[in-house]
């Protein structure tokens, strides 16, 4: 049962007075409860709102949603701002009220009521009698759902601000003191600040959340009794305010330390793990019975049971503490699920306090902590079939560990106790833990040293024999980084991948990668080292073939620099005609750092000189548009061209293509009489694509004039280059050209009639047009 209340400015309340005042309330309202409510109802816009808002405006001013204790009772109030009262004033608001008992609020959260149905934006008329609530029903806009959607949005910054959002609540309601203001820009009708509140409330145990007062909006957040309350950017706030103010508006969550229970609380909601954060709650136990499980302690329990290895020493220490105190079914078997990872203190505990059914789990775990450490005390010894198991480990332990990291326990506590284990046995057992799919890395950091050869030789034949895709997936950065210096010539699948993996991250060069790829391929087919001075290695496996060039290209994506090709040119030799991909590198470079480059040109002659098949032709293509500029008369130019084309069908064509676009620049620097000379001297098919590097783009007037020469001689000598020719003809029809042509012809009079002919239609020079 619960009661409504309506508190608004009336011009005739139920007293018979003017002003503020409750004006409708339900039948039997408790004595002393509007008193008790009384302080939760209050509203003033924010500063910035317009003094005389209209509806528009008022329908988006804030909502202030409040939740608190009225005397023994809860209540939940929201006001609303209505604008005028009776009387014309501005400053009228309504606020709505619902009284309860505690339990009729069991198993809710109080932000929940956010967009409830029972809410009214209109007051009731005075002396109205509310009707009494026989049952609280939520809104269905704040479930954890669509909570942990809004939070995903946010990302990794909205779970950092959870966090911190989490602790500073949490030492708030343990030490009864201290409050939270959220500042938001949209506390209106839109939903940040009541979000947050939301995610906060359903983040707590139920009775922790039942203490969490808040209010959405409020004008004066020092004075606002609530552990949260929210408010706009407008609002001033004393700097010496008892509270943490946190700007929703700021990327950067407030800087402070999470706690276990907000750390192990937002993981929860990073992976929308409800039951996780539902478990800490049925840990924890709440204030007036102080046998159970603090927050964080609880936290630490279930973070422990899930994998997290963050968990330290002191906090597995606090779990032991309060073992005694019994746990749930549930927490028993997966706290006896990690036995592999706990401490002698909490393993100890758990032993004692544990059912029958787990409790020889965590026995053994005292037992196998006792070996490893002699200086932990001896713990009471288990039944007899468990100390049957323990005796014999050393025969049988390596074949019948699960996983890695049961594993890496098997050979530390080996090691430790010094139980001889053959190296064939660890292999095995290294290989069955790439089949497993377990965190290999993990493994080898928890090997001994002396074993870890033999974990490491199991683990390449397992990763050979996996899949391209599994092998990749196993091999994180801390594997690759273990594997960095080791010989895999035995694994060049392996190795191909643990290359590609370290170059991508920039531990090894592109150069050193190739290189080292390139030794794959051979040891593969020959067992020796790669011989760089030699030939293209011996053939190898297809699919070994297949991943080192597919990892090469992966490699060499990003065009290669001039260094680096030279670099690897060094290196190599004739080994860069080993792979399509590397055969490739010497154009690129070619192209992106242009053929003109002298840097370029020494690489192409070392090429040409060194790597046979097509690079070899390539760069004879850079070698002969290298070679224009020198070449003393026309016919060498000539030959020089012919020789370009002839390299077509082995080239490159963006090459040739570029080489010619290089070859015809540089002809630009000769004499017209010159470059006519060249184009008479080379055959029909290779003057239209020497004109067209000369006509591309946007040509200089000096260039023009010395085209339009060079087509006139041309024109003279019998030759026709229909591209160059009509162009010519077009530009000299306009006089500036035709006279900046003809007169640099004046000392060759054979060819006046050629100009003549080519500027048919001339037009008149200025001075000679006649007047319209």
């Amino acid at each position: 049962m619960a009661w409504q209340l309506h508190y608004t400015s009336a011009e005739y309340g139920p007293g018979g007075r003017a002003g503020f005042q409750f004006v409708a309330e339900s039948a039997g309202v408790p004595a002393g409860v509007s008193g008790a409510v009384a302080v939760h109802l209050a509203y003033r816009p924010p500063p910035e709102a317009p003094l005389a808002p209209d509806a528009a405006q008022i329908s988006a001013l804030p909502v202030a949603l409040a939740y608190g204790p009225a005397g023994d009772m809860r209540v939940l109030t929201r006001c609303v701002y209505l604008g005028r009262d009776y009387s014309g004033r501005y400053g009228n608001f309504l606020g709505h009220a619902v009284v309860a008992a505690a339990d009729e609020l069991m198993g809710l959260r109080p932000v929940e009521f956010w967009r409830a149905a029972l809410w009214t934006d209109a007051p009731a008329t005075p002396g109205t009698v509310l009707p009494e609530l026989t049952e609280l029903t939520p809104g269905d806009h704040l479930d954890p759902d669509s909570l942990g959607e809004w939070l995903a949005s946010g990302g990794e910054p909205g779970y950092a601000r959870l966090a911190a959002l989490l602790q500073i609540v949490g030492v708030a309601l343990s030490r009864g003191h201290g409050r939270l203001v959220l500042v938001a820009a949209d506390t209106g009708r839109a939903e940040e600040i009541v979000r947050w509140i939301g995610v906060i409330s359903y983040s707590l145990p139920w009775p922790v959340a039942g203490r969490l007062t808040f209010l959405t909006y409020s004008a004066d957040p020092a004075t606002a009794q609530y552990v949260i309350v929210g408010t706009t950017p407008d609002v001033w706030i004393p700097s010496d305010t008892d509270a943490t103010v946190v700007h929703l508006a700021s990327p950067t969550p407030p800087a402070l330390t999470p706690g276990r229970f907000a750390h192990t609380v937002t993981d929860c909601w990073r992976r929308m793990d409800m039951a996780g954060i539902d478990a800490i709650g049925e840990l924890t136990v709440p204030d007036e019975n102080p046998g159970g499980f603090s927050p964080d302690t609880a936290a630490a329990l279930l973070a422990f049971c899930r994998g997290d290895p963050s968990v330290t020493a002191a906090e597995q220490g606090e779990i032991a503490r309060t073992l005694p105190h019994g746990l749930p079914g549930w927490a028993w078997r997966e706290l006896a699920g990690t036995c592999g990872r706990m401490g002698f203190e909490l393993a100890t505990a758990a032993r004692a306090a544990a059912p029958d059914e787990v409790a020889e789990d965590f026995a053994a775990r005292c037992a196998v902590l006792a070996l490893r450490d002699p200086a932990l005390p001896p713990p009471e010894p288990p039944r007899g079939e468990t100390r049957q198991a323990l005796a014999a480990e050393a025969a049988g332990v390596l074949a019948s560990a699960p996983d890695a990291a049961s594993l890496a326990d098997v050979l530390r506590a080996a090691h430790e106790i010094a139980v001889p284990v053959p190296p064939g046995d660890v292999e095995r057992a290294a290989h069955r833990a790439v089949q497993a799919g377990d965190d290999l890395a993990a493994l080898l950091e928890r090997t001994p040293p002396v074993l870890r050869e033999s974990v490491v030789a199991g683990l390449l034949t397992g990763l050979e024999a996996a899949s391209p895709r599994a092998r990749r997936r196993m091999l994180t950065d801390q594997m690759c980084d273990h594997l960095e210096h080791r010989d895999l010539a035995c694994a060049p699948r392996t190795g191909a991948a643990v290359l590609r993996a370290l170059t991508l991250r920039g531990r090894v060069s592109r150069v050193d990668a190739t290189t080292g790829l390139l030794r794959l391929l051979t040891a593969e087919a020959s067992g020796d080292g790669y011989p760089l001075n030699d030939t293209a290695p011996p053939a190898v496996p297809e699919d070994v073939r297949e991943a080192v060039e597919s990892v090469l290209e992966e490699v060499w994506e990003e065009a290669p620099e001039l260094e680096e090709c030279s670099a690897l040119l060094g290196r190599l030799g004739p080994g860069v005609s080993s792979s399509p991909c590397l055969c490739d590198l010497p154009a690129r470079v070619y192209l992106a750092c242009g053929m003109a480059d002298p840097g370029v040109v020494r690489l192409a002659e070392t090429v040409h000189a060194r790597v046979p098949g097509y690079p070899a032709a390539d760069a004879r293509a850079v070698l002969l548009a290298a070679a224009v500029p020198d070449a003393p008369d026309p016919a060498a130019v000539a030959s020089v061209l012919r020789n370009l084309d002839a390299l077509t069908s082995e080239a490159h064509e963006d090459l040739i293509r570029e080489a010619l676009t290089v070859a015809a620049a540089s002809l630009t620097t000769r004499a017209p009489r010159f470059r006519a000379d060249v184009v008479v001297a080379l055959p029909p098919a290779l003057r239209t694509p020497l004109a067209r590097a000369w006509l591309d783009g946007k040509l200089p007037r000096d260039e023009q004039v010395a085209l339009a020469e060079t087509a006139v001689r041309l024109h003279h000598a019998g030759v026709t280059v229909p591209s160059l020719d009509s162009w010519a003809r077009s530009r000299l029809t306009a006089w500036s050209l035709h006279s900046s042509v003809e007169s640099r012809l004046r000392r060759d009079e054979a060819l006046t009639p050629s100009l003549r002919e080519m500027s048919r239609g001339r037009r008149s020079p200025p001075w000679k047009r006649e007047a319209p």
